[in-house]
């Protein structure tokens, strides 16, 4: 369920009237009157929420789901389990995102006339420099030292001693404390989120949070997007480098090094202790086991064991690039480069 502390609900409705909203039929036997509380993830439906399944690869999370109700095209219906009443459409991910656009028609952050709104909490010893704004009920701890011409928006929270840089935007978001965000760094934005239509890209509505642990420091000019539904998370002592950005849905783990101009796509998942060098490209859905190693510059787009090291594009165990690069050397008639390995 999206946090209410950021999101405000127009719903509930009907089912029949969602279907009307989006295109659906209804199955037989369902009362029209049902209704539908939420959009939600498999995994924390309640039997009063709407999720909805595009492929059949996720079958066996929608049958572990207590979620009430499914849109889904008409060839997978009959797979929808039992507890689910299956809303037939043409195109399922676009169905949810037009009705959860419409219990959310309204998402952007609501400002106040006074720089520091009047019901924000802010914790004893906190510094706010000139010009920066504090949203409604939002949570500054003891502490703080809030640079100028930030942004801390509506509900957001800062744990004690946290350092937040000039011309940091902050939405949409849970903060530990002691974590350093150096300036120009951006936070809780929209995450990337599209479905093709045929009248062009609709906008799926990001209704997650960003969760920062204690000790993580941002390096300048950072942006990490807000979840879609589920939360962006970054563990505990992660560092980023100047120029990282990580996309909606991504859990980082504990202590890990992301170095500059890294990107991390959508709804990735990277173990504790992970070390990412500069300029790596990660691709959308990849998981990287702890303690792994990714080469600078490499272009990652598969899943990579715990401890293991890879480099390359596309990336490629250490010792594989090393042995295509002498191949190569050799046909070529050139020196084989000597083996390093970081």
């Amino acid at each position: 369920m999206p946090d209410p502390r950021f999101y405000h609900r127009a719903g509930p409705i009907s089912a029949a009237q969602a279907a009307g909203i989006v295109g659906a039929v209804l199955p037989a036997g369902l009362d029209a009157a049902a209704s539908i509380a939420d959009v939600a993830t498999f995994a924390d439906a309640t039997p009063r929420d709407a999720v909805f399944l595009s492929d059949k690869t996720h079958l066996p999370a929608l049958a572990q789901s207590k979620a009430g109700f499914c849109f889904v095209a008409a060839d997978l219906a009959a797979s929808v389990p039992g507890h689910c009443a299956a809303l037939t459409c043409k195109d399922p991910r676009a169905a949810f995102a037009m009705l959860a656009a419409h219990l959310y028609p309204d998402i952007a952050p609501t400002w106040g006339t006074s720089a520091v709104a009047p019901d924000a909490e802010i914790g004893v010893g906190a510094l706010i420099a000139p010009n920066a704004v504090i949203g409604a009920k939002a949570k500054i701890g003891a502490g703080c030292k809030i640079g100028p011409h930030a942004v801390i928006g509506p509900g957001v929270v800062l744990g004690d001693t946290c350092i937040i840089g000039a011309n940091v935007t902050i939405t949409f978001s849970i903060i530990g404390a002691r974590v350093i965000v150096h300036p120009g760094v951006q936070i809780g934005q929209d995450g990337f989120g599209y479905v093709a239509t045929p009248a062009g890209p609709r906008k799926v509505p990001q209704l997650g949070r960003v969760m920062i642990h204690d000790d993580v420091e941002i390096g300048a000019n950072c942006t990490i997007d807000r979840g879609s539904l589920a939360d962006t998370i970054i563990g505990r002592a992660t560092k980023l480098d100047n120029l990282v950005q990580i996309g909606h849905n991504v859990v980082i783990g504990q202590a890990c090094i992301l170095v500059a101009q890294s990107g991390v796509a959508g709804s990735c998942t990277i173990g504790d202790g992970v070390i990412i060098g500069g300029q790596v490209g990660i691709a959308d859905h990849v998981t990287i086991g702890a303690g792994a190693q990714i080469a600078s510059q490499s272009g990652l787009m598969r899943d990579v064991a715990p401890g293991e090291k890879v480099m390359g594009y596309p990336a490629k165990p250490v010792r594989q690039f090393f042995r295509e690069v002498a191949a190569l050397e050799k046909l070529a008639g050139g020196k084989t480069p000597k083996k390093t390995e970081g």
